[in-house]
This record gives structure tokens, C-alpha cells and sequence, in this order.
């Protein structure tokens, strides 16, 4: 039985080291004090944490300039105005929300890092997206990375956060100003980088409203010379080539 108990802390004290959760739930912390103080060891499995808008929110119609953020410039205001005209026009609409809609410039939701293995405590993190010319004396308009349906098969893409909204489902969905892809390289031979550019704003193919289901993840995105440049880690970039391999 003391072999037995042993060869238990033991494997717990190792998991615990590596930052995995134990092999059983810990008792009830009553029963045994020196077991809630071992539980100090591990990682708690993160739970993911339901979209919802942070801060300052407002009635969204989509129609008139008072709806847009005020920083963002008449013209990209009204390109992004059309981009979701179109995207509700027609009997089969590609943006199907439930008004009332809500508006933010800020986004809190989970996101995965695939970096970590399935099931790991480290795997889900919660990250707030923003979409502000500053926060805190930072330049604050996120990229991300976005999950796109395509013919044939799925591609990803690059977008900065322009803002985000939430319909009366409770549906999220965020505005994207698409970074456009070098035609012809998908990954840049000499510095290894992913090359963009950022459309022109005052069109309105530039915008989308996407589901904020879409967003892999958000992205590291540096201006250099013409192009702006999307680092990647290493796995990131396997899967970025594997899905746009036909740019």
C-alpha cells in the first residue's frame, strides 16, 4: 500500500512539473489538506470562454456613417457600409445575422493554441482582440489569421480587425480589412515570410464581416520595403502552405 501511494505522488509530481493535469481529480480539499496544497502543482484545464464584446458597445445598423467607428477614414467607412449591403442582399444572404445587432471595437474569445497538444491544459488561451487606433499608448488594430471557405478546398487569410459585432442570437462576427496575397508566392524564398499587401481602402472588396468562428488566430504582421510580412512559427506556416499551395 506505501509502494502504491508513493508511485502516485510521484507520477503526480512528475505531471505536475511538466505543466500536465493529474491522471484523477483531486479529493475534496477538506478530506485531505496536503492534497489541495499538491493541487497548487498543476495547471488548470482552461475552459473556453463564450465570445462577448469588452468595453463601449453600440446599435448597429449598418447604414449611416454613425454606425462605423470614428477613427475609420469616409472612405473605407463607406466600403465597409456596401461590403455588408452585399453580404445581406439577395434571398440567400452571405451575412445572415438576427438584428438587433451591437457593435464594439474589442472582442473577448478563445482561441487555440495548435502548438500544444489536443487536450493539453495550455491549449485553450483567452485572448481580447481589438480593433483601436491605440490602447494604452499601443497601436491597437489586431491582425488575424482567418479560416476562408474556397472552391475546392479551405485557404487561409490574413485581415486586420476593423470592428466586431454581436447579433441577437448571440452570434459574433468581426470586420476584416483583407491583406492581399503576392500573387504567385506563398512563401517569400529569401526571407522566409509570408509577403502581403494591404487593400486599397476605398474598395469595397477590401472588407468582409466574417464569423468570429473563422479566426484561427491572430497574427504577427511587420511592415518592411513594399510589403507587409506575416511571421509565422514554424507549424503555422506547414499549415498556411499546405491550404494556399494554388496562390
Amino acid at each position: 500500500m506505501q509502494l502504491r501511494d508513493e508511485r502516485t505522488w510521484t507520477l503526480r509530481d512528475l505531471l505536475g512539473l511538466v505543466g500536465e493535469p493529474p491522471t484523477a481529480a483531486a479529493p475534496n480539499k477538506n478530506a485531505d489538506p496536503d492534497i489541495e496544497d499538491s493541487a497548487a502543482w498543476y495547471t488548470q484545464v482552461q475552459l473556453p470562454w463564450p465570445p462577448s464584446l469588452v468595453g463601449n458597445n453600440w446599435a448597429f445598423g449598418g447604414e449611416g456613417a454613425y454606425d462605423m467607428p470614428k477613427w475609420l477614414a469616409p472612405p473605407a467607412s463607406a466600403a465597409l457600409r456596401r461590403a455588408i449591403a452585399n453580404a445581406r442582399g439577395g434571398i440567400n444572404p452571405l451575412l445572415d445575422w438576427a438584428p438587433p445587432i451591437r457593435a464594439a471595437s474589442q472582442l473577448k474569445l478563445t482561441l487555440e493554441d495548435r502548438q500544444q497538444l489536443p487536450g493539453a491544459a495550455k491549449r485553450l488561451v483567452k485572448v481580447t482582440l481589438r480593433a483601436l487606433p491605440h490602447f494604452n499608448g499601443t497601436p491597437a488594430r489586431d491582425y488575424v489569421t482567418l479560416d476562408v471557405a474556397g472552391d475546392g478546398h479551405d485557404r487561409t487569410h490574413f485581415g486586420r480587425c476593423v470592428l466586431f459585432m454581436k447579433d441577437n442570437d448571440d452570434n459574433h462576427f468581426v470586420a476584416v480589412h483583407w491583406l492581399t496575397e503576392v500573387q504567385g508566392v506563398v512563401v517569400d524564398p529569401v526571407t522566409m515570410l509570408v509577403p502581403l499587401t494591404l487593400s486599397r481602402p476605398e474598395l469595397t472588396a477590401s472588407y468582409s464581416v466574417m464569423p468570429a468562428s473563422a479566426i484561427i488566430n491572430g497574427a504577427l504582421i511587420i511592415e518592411g520595403g513594399a510589403n507587409l510580412w506575416a511571421l509565422q512559427s514554424p507549424r503555422e506556416q506547414r499549415a498556411y502552405i499546405a491550404s494556399n499551395y494554388d496562390n
